[in-house]
C-alpha cells in the first residue's frame, strides 16, 4: 500500500506533519479529513523497493532509542523515522505499527502485526514492556544485541574477503595460463622440440584442463545438492549436521548459537519475563535444528523439576565454563548476571574463533596461490625458456 506524507491543520490551529497508508490520493485525503483535520500538504512518497536487513533494523532501533531518551513519544519517534528513512518495506510496516498504537494497542501487540519484519524474539521482548513499562530499557537491549550481531557479521565478512580474493587470483592465473599460455607451449614443443616433452608440462597440458572441469562439475553439484537439501526439513537437518561437524566452521556456528541464546535469555530475564518465557524466546532465536532440539529437551527437563544447571549439563555441546556460571547463578539466585557473563564469554570466544579461522584461511590460500604460481613456472614457463634458449643457440 502506498505511503502519503502530509501536513495538516489541527482543530486548535497548529500544524502537524506525518505519514499515512492509503490506496490512493483520494483515500488518503478522506482518511485525514474524516478525523477533522485540514490537509495543507499531501503527497505520495516514492521509496526504492528494498528488503529489510539487519542494518535497517539497527538504524530503526538506534533512532527509537535516541528519541525515547530525549523524552519523545513512541508514536512520534516511529513517525519521524518513517519521514527520514527511505526503505519502503520497513516504512509501510511501521505505519501499521503506528496505526495500531494510535488505536490503543500495546507496543508488543502493535509490532506483532508486522511479523514479516519483526521476528518472534523481538516481538516477545517488546511484549515484556507490558509488565514493566520499561520500554526504553528493552529497546536499548535489543539495539545492543543487534550491534553485537552486526559486529561479528562484519568480522566474518572481513575474514573471508582476503582468502576469497586470493582464491580468485589463483584460479584466474591458472585458467589464463592453461587457455592462453598452454596452447602456445604446445605449439612451441611441436615446432622446436626435438626431444621428449617434460613430464610435468605433458601432465599440465593433457590432464589439468580435464581435472579443472571435474572440480568445477563437483563444485556445482555440491551447491545444487545443498540447495535441494535446504528445501525440506529432513534435508536441512542433514545439511546442518554436516556443517556442525566441520572442524572450524562447526565450532564457530555452535559458539554463535550459544551466544545468541544466552544474550536473548539475559535480555528477557532483565525485562522481568519468567524463566520459561525467556527460555522460549531464546530457543526461538536458534536456527540450527539439532541445537534447537537439545535446548527444547532442556526446557522439558526444567518443567519436570530438574535444576537449570543440571538440565543444561545433559546437552552435548554446553561448555563447562557456561555450566559453572549457570550453577553459580542458580545457587545465588542471580541468573541474569550468569547469562550476561555467559554471553560475554561466548562473544569473546566468537571473536577469537573468527580471527583464528581468518588467519588459517589466509595462510592456507596464500600457500595455495604460491603453489599455483610455482607450478605454472615449472610446467609452462621453464619449457618455453629452454626451447627459446636452444633456438637461440
Amino acid at each position: 500500500m502506498p505511503i502519503y506524507r502530509y501536513q495538516i491543520l489541527t482543530k486548535d490551529g497548529s500544524k502537524k506533519n506525518g505519514s499515512v497508508l492509503a490506496d490512493d490520493y483520494k483515500c488518503a485525503y478522506k482518511s485525514l479529513h474524516g478525523k477533522h483535520y485540514q490537509p495543507i500538504y499531501l503527497e505520495r512518497v516514492y521509496f526504492p523497493s528494498l528488503g529489510v536487513n539487519i542494518e535497517d533494523m539497527l538504524m530503526f532501533f538506534m533512532h527509537i532509542s535516541f528519541q525515547l531518551k530525549c523524552k519523545v513519544g513512541i508514536n512520534d519517534a516511529i513517525e519521524s523515522f518513517i519521514d527520514f528513512y527511505g526503505n519502503k518495506t520497513l516504512s509501510a510496516s511501521l505505519l501499521n505499527v503506528v496505526n495500531a498504537l494510535k488505536n490503543g494497542e500495546s507496543i508488543g501487540h502493535a509490532f506483532e502485526r508486522c511479523k514479516n519484519i519483526f521476528n518472534n524474539v523481538t516481538v516477545g521482548l517488546l511484549k515484556s514492556t507490558e509488565k514493566t513499562g520499561k520500554t526504553s530499557e528493552v529497546i536499548l537491549s535489543i539495539l545492543n544485541f543487534l550491534k553485537l550481531q552486526t559486529e561479528w557479521k562484519n568480522s566474518v565478512k572481513r575474514m573471508v574477503a582476503y582468502p576469497i580474493f586470493m582464491a580468485i587470483v589463483a584460479l584466474l592465473v591458472l585458467i589464463l595460463s592453461l587457455w592462453i599460455l598452454g596452447p602456445q607451449v604446445a605449439e612451441l614443443v611441436q615446432n622446436f622440440g626435438h626431444g621428449e616433452v617434460p613430464l610435468l608440462t605433458k601432465l599440465t597440458l593433457d590432464w589439468l584442463p580435464l581435472a579443472s572441469e571435474i572440480i568445477f562439475f563437483l563444485s556445482i553439484s555440491a551447491l545444487l545438492i545443498a540447495l535441494v537439501l535446504s528445501l525440506n526439513e529432513n534435508g536441512r537437518r542433514i545439511l546442518s549436521n554436516f556443517l556442525l561437524k566441520l572442524p572450524k566452521i562447526g565450532t564457530l556456528i555452535l559458539k554463535i548459537s550459544l551466544w545468541q541464546f544466552c544474550k536473548i535469555l539475559h535480555i528477557a530475564l532483565a525485562a522481568k519475563l519468567d524463566f520459561i518465557e525467556a527460555l522460549d524466546l531464546a530457543i526461538e532465536s536458534i536456527r540450527w535444528k539439532s541445537i534447537k532440539t537439545e535446548l527444547q529437551d532442556v526446557r522439558e527437563r526444567i518443567i519436570e523439576g530438574y535444576k537449570i544447571a543440571e538440565s543444561f549439563s545433559r546437552t552435548k555441546f554446553m561448555p563447562q565454563s557456561l555450566l559453572m556460571a549457570l550453577y553459580v547463578g542458580e545457587e545465588g539466585n542471580d541468573l541474569i548476571s550468569s547469562f550476561e557473563h555467559a554471553s560475554e564469554t561466548q562473544y569473546k570466544e566468537i571473536r577469537f574463533e573468527i580471527e583464528s579461522l581468518g588467519q588459517f584461511l589466509s595462510i592456507g590460500l596464500t600457500l595455495f596461490t604460491g603453489f599455483i604460481l610455482i607450478f605454472i613456472l615449472c610446467s609452462l614457463f621453464y619449457p618455453i625458456y629452454s626451447y627459446v634458449e636452444v633456438a637461440g643457440a
